[in-house]
């Protein structure tokens, strides 16, 4: 007779613990969100006319785009690489098993 309680499968693991990178990608986030939530208080407290404010956003959006999309770049690349080093490890892992079936 099985035991009802015990779980069919195994829980996921969590990917923050896990070591797959997605911390990195957290903190750009994270990175992002405050630099939009400190662009938006400094124009609401600084005194500007309209078209100062206007000219100020489009500079800090067009920043802002610069750098998620310099962000995303780094990501891919680090992506990549820790890819580049899992497939050598796996070759290497699946040569050591080769060999000692000969």
């Amino acid at each position: 007779m099985s035991d009802e309680s015990e779980p069919l499968e195994e829980p996921a693991p969590d990917r923050e613990s896990s070591g797959s990178g997605w911390r990195g990608r957290g903190f750009l986030t994270g990175l992002l969100v405050g630099a939009a939530v400190g662009a938006a208080v400094a124009l609401l407290l600084a005194p500007a006319s309209g078209e100062e404010t206007r000219r100020v956003l489009r500079r800090r959006a067009h920043a802002l785009r610069r750098d998620a999309a310099g962000g995303w770049v780094s990501v891919r690349e680090e992506t990549r690489r820790r890819l580049r080093e899992k497939k050598a490890a796996f070759k290497d892992r699946v040569e050591q098993v080769a060999e000692r079936f000969e």
